[in-house]
């Protein structure tokens, strides 16, 4: 085995930090529903907001690893289409936590639309780059 086969591709080693990323926010989560007197002192207003945060930093986590790994020859800049989406898209919950004003705000929605065409561009990209290879193998 070489060890370019060995070594994750971006994609795959930005989805396993956004993993352990969530392995970190769920202290704050368990803060949040063990102490919440604490967490309303930190300045945490909505728990929920931080649950959101947490999943969607494992979900999105996964599905990058699992998508890098599935298609590692994919073009790099979808690569990082995706891996930018898949952070920006968990992350956008984080704000709403201290701020929950912020989801109507016109600012907050415009990076929100960019975040949710970032991530679906990333993973309708790579469905299609999946396919082309796909179709060229069995060619």
């Amino acid at each position: 085995m070489s060890a370019a086969t060995r070594t994750p591709s971006a994609l795959v080693t930005s989805g396993l930090v956004e993993i352990a990323a969530s392995a970190m926010s769920g202290w704050l989560y368990a803060l949040v529903i063990a102490d919440k007197e604490k967490a309303r002192r930190l300045g945490i207003v909505s728990g929920g907001r931080i649950r959101q945060w947490h999943l969607d930093l494992a979900a999105l986590g996964t599905a990058t690893v699992a998508i890098g790994a599935a298609v590692p020859d994919a073009p790099k800049p979808l690569q990082a289409t995706l891996a930018v989406g898949a952070w920006s898209n968990a992350m956008m919950f984080l704000p709403l936590a201290f701020r929950p004003e912020w989801e109507g705000a016109k600012t907050y929605r415009a990076v929100a639309i960019g975040s949710f065409v970032t991530t679906t561009v990333g993973f309708v990209g790579y469905a299609g780059a999946a396919l082309r290879s796909r179709r060229a193998a069995l060619r």
